[in-house]
């Protein structure tokens, strides 16, 4: 079943939210077949649910032990090249400067404000 996510939004507004993998890429391949967009199911760590984004906007994360400043559990990349991209999506959509440093606890990437990177 598709809705509108309660939490999660985008450029324009509330996610579509989809209950099962099977659900997402089933919409995936309908909107490359209607509209040619190449886009792929992705299970977001916040909602638990399922939603589409462009495939050169994938980063797989997932949420990590280590914390933020925010108090939240930070979100770990899973290779240098996606903390990379998701620094650079950040900083297109909301003019915020990220840099990446390796997480010290497990095999990813993280992204902070704070003034290194790698």
């Amino acid at each position: 079943m598709v809705t509108k996510s309660s939490t999660c939004k985008g450029k324009s507004g509330a996610l579509y939210a989809y209950s099962s993998k099977l659900e997402a890429e089933r919409a995936a391949t309908d909107a490359k077949i209607r509209y040619g967009q190449d886009i792929s199911p992705y299970l977001c760590a916040r909602c638990n649910l399922w939603h589409l984004s462009p495939k050169d906007r994938q980063t797989p994360s997932k949420e990590c032990i280590c914390p933020g400043s925010n108090g939240k559990h930070k979100q770990l990349y899973e290779t240098k090249e996606a903390a990379e991209t998701r620094a650079r999506i950040i900083l297109e959509e909301r003019g915020e400067k990220l840099n990446i440093y390796p997480c010290p606890r497990r095999n990813g990437w993280h992204l902070t404000h704070k003034g290194f990177g790698y």
